[in-house]
C-alpha cells in the first residue's frame, strides 16, 4: 500500500544521508562531528545555506520529485514521445542554459580523485 511505500522510501533515504556523511568525511572525527551537526548538536553554528538557497534547493527537489512521481507506471523514454516537439527542445535549452549560467568556482567533490 502507499503508506508502506512512502514510509520504506523515507528510510531508505534517511539510511543514504547517513551513508554519505561516513563516505564523505575525511575520518570518523569528522563524520560524528557532521553527523551531530545534523541532528541539532551544533545550535548555535554559523549557517551553511541562506534562506534564498533553502527556498531554490526546495523548489528544485520539489519539481524532481513530482518528475519522479508522475514516471512511476512508465520510463522516461515513453513519456518524451508523448510531448510535443517544440516542448522537448525548450527544455533542452533551458538545461543547457542552466548549466552554462549556474558554473561557478566550486570545489567539486570527483569521484575518482581516490
Amino acid at each position: 500500500n502507499f503508506a508502506v511505500k512512502l514510509l520504506l522510501g523515507l528510510v531508505t533515504y534517511g539510511a543514504v544521508c547517513l551513508a554519505w556523511v561516513f563516505f564523505r568525511a575525511s575520518d570518523f572525527t569528522i563524520a560524528t562531528r557532521m553527523l551531530r551537526g545534523m541532528f541539532g548538536g551544533h545550535p548555535h553554528g554559523d549557517a551553511i545555506l541562506a534562506t534564498r538557497e533553502m527556498l531554490q534547493i526546495g523548489i528544485v527537489t520539489f519539481f524532481m520529485m513530482l518528475a519522479h512521481w508522475s514516471l512511476r507506471e512508465t520510463n522516461i523514454e515513453t513519456a518524451v514521445t508523448r510531448l510535443p516537439r517544440w516542448v522537448v527542445t525548450t527544455a533542452w535549452a533551458l538545461m543547457a542554459c542552466a548549466i552554462i549560467l549556474t558554473q561557478g568556482s566550486s570545489n567539486a567533490f570527483i569521484y575518482f580523485q581516490f
